[in-house]
């Protein structure tokens, strides 16, 4: 009598768990897939296999022949090029791929990528790399020396990039340490990586 009692019981407790389970299973599928549009372009390979091969377009500046400046990733995810200065002088910098702070999109990957000009400063961009050309042809600026926290895609609104990272107060020196914690929402908009926020603005 005992003995068939406890086994009605773990077998409540086995259906129930067994329930919870797959309607978890069921809501973390459904929710990848929300993140995931009929417009989702498929890598030819999987995502840490392609990293190394990205172009970077160095932000707002140029080669020794003029044109827009482009690095490899490359396996080491960090390295150093050179940019012009001014008539035939060139200055040494180093960028860093931040390979724990990438995030696959729809039509884009989303990376963060920090390069030094040769000084004190070390600035950090957030970078959208075309899953096409794999080029890295828009970035915005977070800033110098900021500590990323977190990059990921939101559910609501769908598709948006969210970032936390540790920053500044505006107007604040860049020399003081980045106390401010910050949370902001990007996505491509008319072909330009733009905060949200600013999005329909003139």
């Amino acid at each position: 009598m005992l003995y068939s009692r406890v086994h009605q019981i773990s077998r409540y407790f086995l259906k129930t768990f067994i329930l919870i389970l797959i309607s978890y299973l069921i809501v973390l599928v459904y929710g990848c897939n929300q993140n995931r549009s009929k417009d989702f372009i498929k890598l030819d390979a999987s995502l840490r296999d392609v990293l190394p091969k990205i172009t970077l377009i160095v932000p707002e500046e140029k080669g020794k022949d003029g044109k827009p400046l482009e690095i490899t990733v490359g396996s080491t995810f960090s390295g150093e090029g050179e940019y012009t200065v001014g008539a035939g002088e060139t200055q040494k910098f180093t960028y860093t791929f931040h390979k724990k702070h990438v995030l696959e999109g729809n039509k884009y990957i989303y990376a963060v990528v920090s390069y030094n000009w040769g000084g004190t400063g070390t600035f950090y961009y957030l970078t959208a790399i075309n899953k096409i050309t794999l080029k890295g042809d828009q970035e915005f600026l977070l800033g110098d020396r900021v500590r990323i926290k977190n990059l990921a895609m939101t559910k609501r609104p769908m598709g948006f990039v969210s970032l936390n990272y540790m920053g500044r107060e505006p107007g604040t020196s860049m020399s003081e340490k980045p106390d401010k914690a910050i949370e902001q929402h990007f996505t491509i908009h008319q072909g330009k990586l733009m905060d949200v926020k600013f999005v329909g603005e003139k």
